[in-house]
């Protein structure tokens, strides 16, 4: 999944995730767009944390937006 939000949000998105997701989180890739003013964050969470994350990011950062969501391949 990925989320969309302005730089000044970053460090809030990052903790949300990490406190929301914790040992399901397994990894978080971040982008800057938009000369920087923006950042793409990439998320692979776990199909439980999918819904709780976004919940999450949904109450507390409405700006927030969101990009595709994809299933990873079973190993």
């Amino acid at each position: 999944m990925h989320i969309t939000v302005d730089k000044a949000c970053l460090a809030e998105l990052r903790r949300l995730v990490v406190r929301t997701c914790g040992g399901m989180l397994s990894f978080m890739r971040i982008e800057a767009v938009d000369h920087a003013e923006r950042m793409k964050v990439w998320l692979c969470v776990t199909e439980p944390a999918l819904r709780l994350t976004m919940d999450a990011v949904m109450r507390l950062l409405p700006a927030a937006e969101f990009g595709r969501i994809s299933q990873g391949k079973s190993l």
